[in-house]
């Protein structure tokens, strides 16, 4: 079991890596051009394998401290992390597969309404429900940090949801719905670099509460250039600019 899971733990580093890599390509090329085409593909592929690593890793997680022995009382924070591992990969997957759907249909937001969309609409709501109840009722450090990240998994799956059955009637609501999930995707990505990726190349701990910061700022960030992006290209396609405060049709995370 250690070989299996050490093996899928590699694979999910080096993808890791490998989609971080490739998601700025498509930011800053030309949308639509070869660039933006080959590595946005570079980097749902990456999102993909990590997010489908991070589900089997966590179960190996969770499976070798039962088999261990390991007790929930003891070992809070631990288990919390599989959890949450687990639950950030069904919301990645789903954010990446509802962009990615959204662009190839234009516009067709019906047709996304499938068994298989509808259940990760339903997964990443359950997971952040989930992910709530372990932290109020096994609290521990990692617990407001589960808190924090938590509403990314509802706003997901509201918002597929929301536009499978309610599809927005703007003309370029799919270009929106496209590039906020994929900032989205963007967001877990980075997140997952600054918290365990970075250690590899910068020993450095950051004290007490300042600890929860590599695990919000990209959220924070990512929230906050997606709407500025978002209403940049809804003035160039002359529709009107989204308030800050609405939230019909708005990507899970950004």
């Amino acid at each position: 079991m250690d070989t299996l899971f050490g093996g899928t733990r590699w694979i999910h580093i080096f993808v890791g890596f490998t989609g971080l890599f490739a998601f700025w390509f498509p930011v800053f090329a030309r949308k639509g051009g070869p660039t933006h085409v080959r590595m946005g593909r570079v980097f749902e592929w990456a999102a993909y394998v990590v997010a489908g690593t991070a589900v089997l890793n966590a179960l190996g997680r969770l499976t070798q401290a039962v088999i261990e022995g390991a007790r929930l009382a003891d070992n809070r924070a631990e288990f919390g992390f599989a959890i949450f591992l687990a639950y950030l990969g069904i919301v990645t997957f789903a954010s990446v597969r509802h962009g990615v759907r959204s662009v190839r249909l234009k516009g067709d937001f019906a047709a996304l309404r499938t068994p298989f969309h509808v259940s990760l609409a339903a997964l990443s709501v359950l997971g952040s429900a989930l992910v709530v109840v372990y932290a109020l009722t096994f609290w521990s450090g990692l617990s407001i940090v589960l808190l924090a990240l938590s509403p990314a998994g509802v706003g997901q799956g509201v918002a597929m949801w929301s536009q499978m059955t309610r599809p927005p009637s703007e003309r370029m609501a799919w270009y929106y719905a496209h590039m906020g999930n994929m900032i989205g995707a963007g967001i877990a990505f980075h997140t997952a670099f600054l918290v365990f990726g970075s250690a590899r190349f910068v020993p450095f701990e950051l004290p007490g509460m300042w600890q929860i910061v590599p695990w919000i700022m990209p959220a924070a960030i990512g929230t906050v250039a997606g709407r500025v992006a978002e209403n940049r290209y809804r003035e160039r396609f002359r529709e009107p600019r989204r308030r800050w405060r609405a939230r019909r049709g708005a990507s899970a995370s950004a």
